[in-house]
């Protein structure tokens, strides 16, 4: 079965500069075999977290978070990126931060993430930025950590960015990165044990002796 690579546009364009980016990326992981997806979040309704975790950490959920009371398309987003083996999730820098649009994405994955559930541990994940300036670096190693605490793991050139004001030269070799960015996840998600469980296993430690 093929892997199924799913990428995440999280910029307000959808024939913008990181959307061209992210297709190239998803392009060689078609290359290496997978099946994949494209979803522009500045096409979906979704609504602002609604800040429960502050208020009840029990009120954090998947239930809460896909019920009637928000009614977006964020119940459908979930079930692509359950389906997926591997998530690239691509952003602008925007003050040295991600596009609003994808911090909003984010932050209703907590509800997967929330009370132990960690539905998403063991996916493949992959970040791609693009800037104008500064701050790409700093958007995919912020955006890298909180994945990784969410359980996505990652392979080697795990993160690919792109500044705009690059020569030709350099340009290059970001997409040269984004290409194997695309590779990577493909081959990662291929290689791993499914029955590995990778925020509990270490538990199964403590009863060893050394």
């Amino acid at each position: 079965m093929a892997v199924k690579v799913l990428g995440v546009n999280g910029s307000a364009r959808t024939d913008g500069w990181t959307a061209a980016y992210l297709r190239h990326s998803l392009e060689f992981a078609s290359r290496s075999g997978a099946e994949i997806s494209l979803v522009h979040l500045s096409m979906l309704n979704l609504h602002f977290c609604t800040g429960s975790y502050s208020e009840n950490p029990n009120l954090c959920n998947l239930e809460n978070c896909t019920g009637d009371r928000l009614g977006d398309a964020f119940t459908s987003l979930v079930w692509k990126m359950l389906e997926a083996d591997a998530i690239l999730f691509a952003t602008p820098v925007y003050w040295y931060s991600p596009s609003s649009l994808l911090k909003v994405l984010v932050e209703r994955m907590t509800s997967l993430e929330n009370l132990g559930a960690f539905m998403l541990r063991g996916k493949v994940g992959g970040v791609l930025v693009v800037g104008e300036e500064e701050g790409a670096s700093q958007v995919a190693s912020n955006l890298m950590l909180t994945l990784s605490q969410m359980g996505f793991l990652f392979p080697p050139v795990g993160a690919a960015y792109l500044i705009r004001r690059w020569d030709d030269e350099r340009k290059s070799e970001a997409y040269d990165d984004a290409a194997a960015l695309g590779a990577n996840v493909v081959r990662l998600a291929g290689m791993l044990d499914t029955s590995w469980d990778w925020i509990h296993s270490w538990r199964t430690l403590i009863r060893k002796r050394p």
